[in-house]
């Protein structure tokens, strides 16, 4: 998977000269700011259903032409939550690439389809209930991703469904609890990279919505985000997160 990775990485770095080289391209790029409210259920956490609120950032570059659209994003956020004791979460998607392609010729209505590939890690802690135990759930998948927008008056409306079908997944194994835990940082890197299975939608399913309205005469807008994760062999894990976030377009848009 890191070979995968580094791939990736040098496709996007190749991708940024490629861009240049495209004429009627649009390019921007925006920062958000994202509060959730979250939901995890991990049956090796006795089952418990966790309740919280994160707080987080997301980059996205996004480059679009008449023809397609190709949009880069990294996230990271981190909250806490609770039942029967206050636990940590924290989360980071350092990839999220799409690559979609105009399915009309509307400019105002534009209607874009094709496949994205994520990377997610997610960590968890319950000091009040496991003491030092580390839980993970971090995954590498694809899957497809239907994005359109309508325009009413000033404002665009836009939306966005993506959902897995396959991915390599990572948790901790189902195995006897221990009295004591030494966690490193090493172990945060090693940890959800340990352990991978690989499976479609009876093994791992992920979806996610994005319903944004924005202003055409104004770089900030606001969408709301539902997120759902459901890993189905033991040990089960379920998240759920609802989100407001503000988005801000930075810098001026580029034509190349």
């Amino acid at each position: 998977m890191k070979t995968v990775l580094i791939l990736i990485v040098l496709f996007l770095l190749k991708n940024e000269g490629l861009i240049a080289q495209v004429t009627g391209r649009n390019i921007h790029q925006t920062i958000s700011f994202k509060s959730k409210f979250i939901q995890i259920k991990d049956v090796f956490n006795y089952g418990l259903v966790n309740n919280g609120l994160n707080l987080g950032g997301e980059y996205s570059l996004v480059s679009i032409t008449e023809s397609s659209a190709v949009i880069y994003k990294a996230e990271v956020d981190f909250g806490v939550n609770y039942n029967q004791g206050l636990g940590l979460n924290w989360s980071f998607k350092p990839l999220d690439l799409f690559y979609g392609f105009r399915l009309n010729k509307n400019p105002e209505i534009p209607v874009i389809l094709g496949p994205y590939i994520s990377g997610y890690y997610k960590w968890q802690l319950y000091p009040e209930l496991q003491s030092g135990k580390m839980f993970w759930q971090s995954s590498y998948e694809l899957g497809p991703r239907l994005m359109f927008s309508l325009p009413y008056k000033r404002r665009m409306f836009s939306f966005s469904f993506s959902n897995s079908i396959a991915g390599f997944i990572s948790r901790p194994e189902a195995k006897t609890e221990e009295y004591f835990y030494s966690l490193t940082m090493a172990d945060f890197i090693r940890n959800p990279h340990s352990n991978m299975t690989f499976g479609f939608q009876n093994v791992y399913n992920h979806f996610n919505v994005i319903l944004e309205m924005s202003d055409r005469n104004k770089k900030l807008s606001i969408n709301y985000e539902f997120e759902y994760m459901d890993y189905l062999n033991a040990p089960a894990f379920k998240y759920l997160s609802h989100s407001i976030n503000l988005k801000w377009k930075i810098g001026n848009n580029k034509m190349k």
